[in-house]
């Protein structure tokens, strides 16, 4: 699985923790993994490493309901990487 791979099976996880308001643990541990695995790639900008970095910390309390906001933003994030180009 090549790294926009990952970041697109990251991005679905956490639309579906999201719209559910929680998530199980093994979607926790599938999405620690993932981050702490895109955070290895060298094309990925600063921001995105920093956007990783929180999804991590996000795994560690493990509360969707407190955090919809944020993975709002972070969707949006993965999504403006993983879409080259807009859509028409």
């Amino acid at each position: 699985m090549d790294y926009q791979d990952q970041l697109t099976l990251l991005a679905d996880i956490l639309k579906n923790q999201q719209q559910s308001g929680f998530g199980t643990t093994d979607e926790f541990s599938q999405i620690h993994r993932l981050a702490k695995d895109l955070q290895g790639q060298e094309n990925l900008n600063e921001n995105m490493q920093q956007t990783l970095a929180n999804i991590t910390d996000y795994c560690a309390n493990g509360n969707c309901a407190e955090n919809g906001q944020q993975i709002n933003q972070w969707i949006q994030s993965i999504n403006e990487i993983t879409v080259p180009f807009p859509h028409e």
